[in-house]
């Protein structure tokens, strides 16, 4: 059956970040040890909550100051908590020549401050046709809701979509709600995936 939609992830897909530079940056500006820093945004379920939305930009701004002692005010924060991605030239390429010949969308696991920088620094929000974000819907990937909002967003049945993420748990989930499902591994390889697929 033919591809009628194909979901990009964002992070290490269409904008790559390292987590230990973002870890290094972070402890810099706290004048802590990484480590110190990791316990706090990676412990728990904190990353899962803000990324279901549950905990906004101004909260995580409040933890960094109780927790960490970071002096800076939101204004300040809200740089070094988005200031760190880098466009991923080859992918936004394909999705770029996809756009314009297909219905293509965001299907990411994100939080506020994050996808307000984004779209007003980087082309390729303004391209897709719509937008699966977790911190709107509640739900994370890989959980099988959010990619069945994703074929409700864009009206296509799972045999008819392709999701492309950089995590193979992301790819697995994909592929247990029915969806054809690409691990991104560069740009060469993801033409030569889409390529087999029709596209």
């Amino acid at each position: 059956m033919a591809i009628k939609a194909v979901f990009f992830d964002i992070g290490n897909v269409l904008l790559r970040f390292s987590n230990k530079r973002i870890l290094r940056k972070f402890a810099w500006a706290v004048g802590r040890h990484p480590v110190k820093v990791a316990r706090l945004v990676w412990k728990g379920r904190i990353v899962d909550r803000i990324e279901r939305g549950e905990v906004t930009g101004e909260e995580i701004h409040a933890l960094f100051v109780s927790e960490l002692g970071y002096k800076g005010d939101f204004v300040k924060f809200r740089t070094l908590w988005c200031d760190h991605f880098t466009l991923d030239r080859g992918s936004f390429a394909i999705l770029k020549n996809l756009s314009s010949r297909m219905p293509t969308y965001l299907l990411s696991n994100t939080n506020a401050l994050h996808i307000e920088h984004i779209r007003a620094r980087y082309a390729f929000p303004a391209l897709v046709k719509g937008a699966i974000l977790s911190h709107e819907l509640k739900l994370r990937k890989p959980q099988r809701e959010i990619y069945e909002a994703a074929l409700k967003l864009s009206g296509t049945a799972p045999e008819e979509s392709v999701f492309i993420d950089d995590l193979e748990e992301n790819c697995e989930g994909a592929r247990k709600a029915g969806l054809h499902a690409i691990r991104y591994r560069g740009a060469k390889d993801l033409k030569k995936r889409l390529s087999a697929l029709g596209l």
